[in-house]
């Protein structure tokens, strides 16, 4: 005589074979979309950039797939450093320039971009000399008497001197490296309104300019050096000087400190100091790092009371970025 199975029992057993067979799906799933080919076709023997002309992902690709698992360990280092006010805002963000994914921490917040906003300034003179190269070895006089007096409480390691002419190449090396505000002015006003609207035009950049305060997110802001790095708006020759002429930057404080010495790195920094507003301070730093094992964007956007410490938190995202990145990606540079 056969035993009745008790109809619980029926039950359990099937709930547990339709788990196991959905875990083994999932799991066989994500194996397939991890170890899919990515096909994409990059243009070779730049050092700074990497001109995209073809991509094709693979059938079925996973685009809920969380590709950078690193990105709570960062986010947890920000939430410490808020919720001890050792600062008032950070914004983080990431992007791999091999692959394509990206995470923003605290990435709605608006920012007052600052220095940041020379690198618009330097594109569209870079655009202009696309059409004709001697553009660049232009002279433009300053005249101090000229010059509103736009206060940096970074002081630039070169300045103008008055009366004195320089070329254009010589004045979008003050202004990127030193971050010179004379040498921003100079070329601001011989740029043509249009010029410059349609570098932000043409890159859907975000930027707000009503008010004085100006706005801009980490997101927005990050299109600069994604178009740069693809050289999708300038030429391959401009873009590859924009992203070396950004290697020099005479700033070893910020993000640069936290890499290994010798790491190549692309970018800009900015700070701002609203009249009025407490003392608050706006610090930021953006750019490619160019990690042996491929490069990245890595934006730190930052409002405190204290720029040192707003420093030393740029240096360990930043630091921390370069090591958990290098312990996320294996094999050779993806380029």
């Amino acid at each position: 005589m056969h035993r009745k199975i008790p109809r619980y029992m029926v039950y359990f057993i099937l709930s547990s074979l339709l788990i196991g067979v959905g875990w083994y799906a999932h799991d066989w799933y994500q194996r397939r979309v991890d170890t899919a080919a990515h096909r994409r076709v990059r243009l070779s023997g730049y050092r700074f950039i990497s001109p995209l002309l073809d991509v094709e992902l693979p059938e079925g690709y996973g685009v809920r797939h969380e590709p950078i698992p690193f990105k709570y360990k960062i986010k947890d280092f920000v939430d410490s450093q808020l919720k001890t006010g050792r600062v008032r805002d950070i914004t983080v963000y990431f992007r791999d320039l091999s692959d394509g994914p990206w995470f923003g921490i605290n990435e709605g917040i608006t920012y007052n971009p600052a220095s940041l906003m020379k690198v618009p300034v330097m594109i569209a003179w870079l655009k202009r000399a696309e059409k004709n190269p001697e553009e660049l070895e232009r002279t433009i006089t300053f005249r101090e008497k000229e010059y509103p007096g736009v206060p940096q409480t970074i002081e630039p390691a070169r300045t103008l001197t008055d009366g004195a002419a320089y070329p254009v190449e010589t004045l979008l090396d003050y202004m990127l490296n030193f971050s010179d505000n004379k040498s921003m002015w100079l070329l601001y006003n011989n740029l043509k309104p249009a010029e410059l609207d349609n570098v932000l035009n043409s890159m859907d950049i975000d930027n707000d300019a009503r008010g004085e305060t100006n706005a801009i997110t980490a997101h927005g802001y990050s299109g600069f050096f994604r178009i740069l790095y693809n050289a999708a708006y300038l030429n391959r020759a401009m873009s590859e000087k924009a992203l070396e002429l950004m290697s020099h930057q005479n700033f070893p404080m910020g993000i640069e400190a936290g890499l290994p010495k010798g790491v190549v790195f692309s970018g800009k920094f900015g700070e701002y100091d609203l009249e009025g507003s407490g003392n608050v301070k706006q610090l930021h730093e953006f750019g490619i790092v160019y990690h042996p094992k491929g490069p990245y964007i890595l934006g730190i956007l930052t409002r405190g009371d204290d720029p040192a410490l707003q420093l030393e938190i740029i240096r360990k995202i930043s630091s921390m970025t370069y090591t958990l990145f290098g312990a996320n990606v294996s094999g050779s540079p993806k380029r």
